[in-house]
């Protein structure tokens, strides 16, 4: 049986929909007036930008998952329909980064300034959803369930002592001890400067998280530590101290909201007014940097594993360098919003970068938009921007060089394992995973790092129009949030992506509505070895900490920090 077409599908479809059958569309669907209230079902975890997938890992993995980007596009459709009058986000749960549940709740103001009403529906309250939650109008609670706004707590795991029974070691040289990146393999506990570094950030981003959820809610920040520390409350005694506004369940919404009909998003969508899209000859380029940065290609895990540093995706040299220079050739890219979302790496595959990106600059505004993490070789590809934007819970700083190796003669040991090594020259063992450093080559190693330290902090000086005394005052590993790197001066703009977007748009001279177009031309990351191999995983990993623990330089930020 023969399916009958849809002529405004198929033009919509091929792009080529004239304004005036737009205004028509827009007109049939001006029909539907059950459009008062919609529910829409937010993930418990998104990534920060659309993922493209292509058929093979569609038919493995699955649909891409829903983007903060993605997001952020429905609440504008639906800010943009006079119509509906009420948007219930149903949320169960959040596992996202500090800056992420800050872009999220942006979002949802951006959202309520258009005039929605908007709630929050969860089964039950941790600390990062409730702070999400306090930027809506309402938040309601499941019956039964439970507030456990229980405050923040951060672990740092130190396996030296462990490695040591197994006869491995990692002989670690750093440009202070707040260049922290190999403690947890190199320590036995936290160091004092280490914990210097955790409590300030711990209590910046506490007191942030306090001051949203107070100016949210409209109350003080005194109650929200006391909600906080009397913390977990029941439905019932949450709703009594008012820090829910009602308790009910799903069957509840009609009568809580005084309508008859609750669409689904999927069923709104189809009703929503089409807005008819931006003509312009010039767009503003969005190109992501994220993951681990190492010489090469960039490249993403068959499978995921759970592992500081050399599970995750990958960012290579020599897949940005051509990124870069493909969108120097195209003159429509009028701006480049460089998005990173990155620990940093190896100090020369983030030299190559930003040389790329150095040149670019030259040519047209380019801003940084810094996500969760963009610290240490994060930081120093920010360096070329303009402009600097981060989100208060960004975590960045950590303007610092390190390098280790590994020791692995106590496990050959302990395995019988005879080693004889025939070298030449003084020096070919200074990479040996057998012994530690000597005398002379610690200071070999020592003297590397520091002249990759003062090339990045002269690199940050320049950028920031800072003295280098300055610079180094607030680098030497140290890392900050947002909120604090303002206050350094290591960033311009405290915002999240369309901050930064407005910014570019704004240098470029460019109208507010220009376009943006995500960057995935030519160099773009390489797909999957192969799908769900775990062997393939595993040699990634290997890659990924090989390419890491090797004695070369390093400009990468604590693990405990992801």
């Amino acid at each position: 049986m023969l399916k009958r077409l849809n002529p405004f599908r198929l033009l919509r479809v091929f792009k080529v929909i004239p304004r005036g059958w737009l205004a028509l569309r827009n007109r049939l669907r001006n029909r539907y007036k059950d459009l008062d209230t919609i529910l829409l079902t937010v993930p418990p975890s998104m990534p920060p930008l659309p993922e493209t997938r292509g058929w093979l890992r569609q038919r493995v993995q699955g649909a891409p998952p829903l983007s903060l980007w993605e997001l952020d596009r429905i609440f504008q459709q639906i800010a943009a329909d006079p119509r509906p009058n009420n948007v219930l986000l149903k949320i169960n749960g959040l596992a996202l980064p500090l800056a992420d549940l800050q872009t999220l709740r942006a979002s949802i103001t951006r959202l309520r300034a258009a005039g929605k009403r908007v709630m929050v529906f969860a089964q039950g309250y941790d600390l990062a959803l409730y702070y999400v939650a306090s930027a809506a109008h309402e938040i309601l609670l499941q019956p039964s369930g439970e507030l456990m706004t229980i405050g923040l707590r951060q672990e740092a795991v130190f396996l030296k002592d462990a490695l040591n029974t197994v006869g491995v070691e990692l002989d670690v040289v750093a440009i202070t001890p707040y260049k922290s990146a190999y403690d947890q393999l190199s320590r036995a506990t936290v160091s004092p400067e280490g914990q210097a570094q955790i409590d300030w950030l711990l209590d910046s981003r506490y007191g942030m998280i306090v001051r949203g959820i107070a100016e949210g809610r409209g109350i003080s920040e005194a109650d929200v530590r006391a909600m906080i520390d009397t913390a977990p409350h029941t439905a019932a005694a949450a709703l009594a101290a008012g820090y829910v506004d009602a308790v009910l369940n799903e069957e509840g919404f009609p009568a809580h909201f005084k309508t008859k009909q609750i669409l689904l998003w999927r069923d709104a969508e189809k009703r929503l007014l089409l807005q008819p899209k931006p003509r312009a000859e010039k767009h503003v380029a969005l190109l992501k940097i994220s993951g681990l940065m190492l010489p090469g290609e960039s490249a993403s895990p068959p499978i995921d594993l759970p592992i500081p540093f050399v599970g995750g995706e990958r960012v290579g040299d020599i897949s940005v360098v051509r990124q870069v220079r493909a969108l120097m050739q195209d003159e429509s890219a009028a701006a480049l919003v460089l998005f990173i979302d990155s620990g940093g790496g190896a100090v020369i595959a983030a030299e190559a970068m930003t040389s790329a990106l150095d040149e670019l600059a030259k040519q047209r505004p380019l801003v940084v938009f810094m996500n969760a993490i963009a610290a240490s070789g994060g930081y120093y590809v920010a360096t070329p921007a303009k402009w600097i934007v981060a989100q208060p819970g960004t975590i960045t700083g950590s303007i610092g060089v390190i390098s280790a190796k590994p020791i692995t003669g106590g496990l050959r040991e302990k395995l019988q394992v005879n080693t004889v090594e025939f070298t030449r020259g003084a020096n070919a063992t200074i990479f040996s995973d057998t012994t530690p450093f000597t005398e002379g080559q610690r200071a070999k190693m020592r003297t590397s790092i520091e002249t990759a330290y003062h090339t990045f902090i002269e690199r940050v000086a320049a950028s920031r129009h800072l003295s280098v005394e300055a610079v180094d005052a607030i680098s030497g590993g140290r890392v900050w949030t947002g909120e604090q790197a303002l206050k350094h001066g290591l960033v311009d703009e405290l915002g999240d992506l369309q901050a930064a977007l407005a910014k570019a748009r704004e240098l470029a001279n460019l109208p507010a509505d220009t376009p943006v177009a995500i960057f995935e031309g030519k160099g773009k990351p390489l797909p999957p070895a192969a799908a769900l191999d775990p062997a393939a995983s595993l040699r990634y990993a290997i890659d990924n900490a090989r390419a890491l623990v090797n004695g070369s330089a390093q400009v990468i930020m604590p693990m405990w920090w992801k």
